[in-house]
């Protein structure tokens, strides 16, 4: 695992835990001891003597096809487990919320975008807080694995936006739990969402059926949904991701962050 992996990957340990540690209750998924994060003899699933950089959680020079990695994928800490989700989701898309908000926002982003992770690490407790767990507004989340007519990280982006559908699809319960195993596992700079170790992520979140996640990773299915997605993107004349969308406005969750809540609170003060 290179340095800046290595960085991301504690970014997103210490960051998610400082900013949903007070609703997941998960005090101890954050560090205590900076010098021994940042030490990668310490790290679980990074290198592995000289394989360094392809170790379980990179590009696993042995094992391109990620099919002995399932030990070296360190399991989800619960990190994301109050985000509410509908008891009976009529979305194709998953949802954070009620399923039945009188509002309703889109997240556009892909699983390897750091200002995705940025939002939903540092922007994502807010809303949560402010909005949908009060059940005004539902976030409907998209993985844009297209844009401007060119397929985003390689085989990568519409391999997890698959996976994830197949988690919302078929066990929608651990959608959540799924999205942190894929952000605290993945590697940014390499090939890593191979449909085997795809699986062995749904094996370490307790998705009902892995396989499910293995057979829409390895083939073409949610084709309609991605499509879908990626004819919304156009529509809004997205550029670039991520980005969120409110009645009909894009804003940028990142820069744009005043006015994305100022977007959000009056299409609450309408609606209800």
């Amino acid at each position: 695992m290179t340095q800046d992996n290595r960085t991301r990957r504690r970014v997103l340990q210490v960051g998610s835990g400082a900013a949903i540690a007070g609703l997941a209750g998960c005090t101890d998924f954050l560090s205590s001891d900076d010098d021994e994060d940042d030490d990668p003899s310490n790290e679980t699933d990074g290198g592995n003597g000289d394989n360094g950089e392809n170790g379980g959680n990179g590009g696993n020079g042995d094992d391109p096809n990620g099919e002995d990695d399932k030990d070296e994928i360190e399991e989800p800490k619960g990190v994301l487990d109050p985000i509410p989700t509908p008891d009976d989701p009529k979305s194709a898309f998953p949802i954070a919320g009620t399923g039945d908000a009188p509002v309703t926002i889109k997240l556009f982003g892909t699983w390897k975008s750091t200002e995705t992770s940025e939002f939903m690490l540092e922007e994502f407790a807010t809303l949560l807080e402010k909005h949908v767990k009060k059940g005004e507004v539902d976030l409907e989340v998209h993985a844009v694995a297209a844009l401007g007519g060119t397929t985003l990280h390689g085989d990568d982006g519409p391999r997890l936006a698959r996976a994830g559908l197949a988690v919302w699809d078929h066990d929608p319960g651990q959608f959540w739990t799924f999205v942190e195993c894929i952000a605290i596992n993945i590697d940014l700079e390499e090939e890593w969402a191979t449909p085997k170790r795809l699986k062995h992520v749904a094996e370490k979140s307790d998705v009902a059926d892995p396989e499910k996640v293995y057979d829409a990773a390895a083939g073409d299915a949610y084709q309609d949904e991605l499509d879908e997605t990626i004819d919304q993107v156009e529509k809004m004349d997205v550029d670039d991701v991520p980005r969120v969308s409110v009645e009909g406005t894009v804003y940028s969750p990142t820069k744009e962050t005043d006015e994305l809540y100022a977007a959000i609170e009056a299409a609450v003060e309408t609606e209800t």
